[in-house]
């Protein structure tokens, strides 16, 4: 007899199909993650999905469409001011939507939530209330709330924001998680709830260039990714312009810092900074002009809770990576990464980056090698999704039993 499929629901980010142009004025990535991950379960699962989406996005749509792939949302609510009355009246439009959807179809069999969003959480705390809920899980790519340390007075404003929720407490709501860092356990195995790492995954189309094997001269390094305070991507380039390697730095992003790297590539030779490339697609060629890419994710703002996105297109570039060990990475990049330790950072980074200067660029490419055909075997969106049905299944058919 023929398996029957569960069907999911995922309430996410992902917006519709052929508008990824519009994330570039704004400086915002698209969420490719959530459009992997989501097409790659609907092979083994009926999924439907509904996006949270902030309005500005579609404010610069002029009705022109690109060729990007993105997700065919039944429902997309818009995260807008006053975010009280929107908050609001999204979550009712979710709440209707899952009742017609229920009569429909039935309900899902899971419910699938991206991290710890007001809207979601208040549709979730009404979703446990009904008879017959679907399993509810917790996908966790980000939250820099969670195990940090909340002063009162925090905990007391807190109590006024609109549908707020402390991520402590809105944790709880979840049956299950899938966790990006691998160190986010720790808040699932105290209380006994079922929980997957899933860091990340890619579907790799990008063939880097072939080697040069003749190529010769000083180590380029290299940083692609969010230019903010918790990238510390400011500390690393004054770190290197400190260690007095002889290579170059390149660096190219979006973010606060933008402004402040362009002023230090003024007044250092042997720094670029390349600013905000047209595409995300563009990360990947950009990145054939260094030989070591630089991932300097620190363990703190919550940042042992989700695993960097880009050490991965750092893989599939083909470039040997230097990284600190935070959320995993160690477990993701194997004997072939390079890695800087988080206690006395700028120390061991000023060593690190002397040491891969010194390093035969035949060895870094050794390594590029590796770490990339490990990623696209063992971390590709197919072999992640399976992982993801073989661990939700037996816990929608226990619960099922116990019903």
């Amino acid at each position: 007899m023929k398996k029957e499929r569960l069907s999911l629901l995922y309430l996410g980010n992902a917006f519709p199909p052929g508008l990824a142009w519009v994330f570039s004025p704004l400086c915002i990535t698209p969420p490719v993650y959530e459009i992997g991950m989501t097409q790659a379960l609907s092979k083994w699962m009926d999924v439907s999905t509904v996006s949270l989406a902030p309005a500005k996005l579609m404010s610069h749509w002029d009705g022109l469409k690109d060729t990007s792939s993105g997700l065919e949302n039944e429902l997309i609510l818009w995260e807008r001011n006053p975010k009280l009355w929107h908050r609001w009246r999204s979550w009712r439009q979710l709440r209707r939507y899952y009742q017609e959807r229920t009569q429909r179809k039935g309900a899902p069999d899971i419910v699938l939530v991206r991290n710890l969003q007001p809207v979601f959480n208040h549709f979730i705390k009404w979703l446990r209330r009904q008879p017959g809920c679907p399993l509810i899980v917790l996908l966790l790519g980000d939250s820099g709330g969670l195990g940090e340390e909340i002063p009162a007075m925090r905990r007391f404003r807190y109590k006024f924001k609109s549908m707020g929720m402390l991520d402590g407490e809105s944790v709880l709501l979840y049956d299950a998680c899938l966790v990006s860092g691998l160190k986010a356990k720790r808040y699932f195995e105290s209380r006994g709830v079922p929980w997957l790492w899933m860091p990340c995954a890619v579907n790799a189309t990008y063939e880097p260039p072939a080697l040069q094997s003749d190529e010769s001269g000083p180590i380029r390094f290299g940083y692609f990714g969010a230019l903010s305070d918790h990238s510390a991507v400011v500390p690393l380039v004054q770190t290197f312009l400190s260690a007095g390697v002889a290579g170059s730095m390149h660096v190219c992003g979006h973010g606060s810092k933008a402004e402040e790297l362009a002023k230090l590539a003024k007044l250092h030779s042997n720094f670029h900074f390349d600013g905000f490339l047209p595409t995300q697609s563009d990360c990947l060629p950009w990145a054939q002009k260094v030989d070591v890419l630089i991932n300097v994710r620190l363990p703190f703002w919550g940042q042992e809770n989700s695993a960097p996105s880009k050490v991965f297109e750092y893989a599939v570039a083909g470039k040997a990576i230097l990284s600190t060990r935070t959320a995993g990475m160690d477990e993701i990049l194997g004997e072939e990464g390079i890695y800087i330790e988080t206690e006395n950072f700028e120390e061991s980074l000023r060593e690190k980056l002397r040491e891969v200067s010194a390093m035969d660029r035949k060895e870094l490419q050794r390594r590029a090698k590796i770490i990339r055909n490990r990623i696209l075997a063992k971390y590709n969106w197919d072999e992640q999704s399976r992982g993801v049905v073989e661990f939700l299944t037996p816990i929608v058919c226990s619960n099922k039993g116990a019903a």
